[in-house]
């Protein structure tokens, strides 16, 4: 048995080309191929997950690191103000 699109499987059916057994049959394949394709796009989803985890892991230790950077740059300046001579 073959299987071809829900929407030809209704028509021929609603024309009488199918019997019930087939529609039937032919039905009970696209809800297999509907398992399949909903495995198949959770698996994925987990993985995009994964990687969405580590990239926002990574935002935040970047962000954390130019904060450091950021501090350490004005605390720097700061100083090098304070000691500059006859300025004020």
């Amino acid at each position: 048995m073959g299987t071809y699109g829900h929407k030809q499987v209704m028509s021929d059916y609603a024309n009488g080309k199918l019997t019930p057994e087939m529609a039937i049959g032919h039905s009970l394949q696209h809800i297999d191929k509907l398992y399949e394709a909903q495995t198949a796009a959770n698996v994925s989803q987990y993985g995009l997950r994964g990687k969405v985890d580590t990239l926002e892991n990574r935002t935040n230790a970047l962000q954390a690191t130019v904060d450091r950077l950021t501090a350490l740059v004005e605390k720097f300046l700061s100083k090098r103000k304070q000691n500059s001579p006859g300025k004020t």
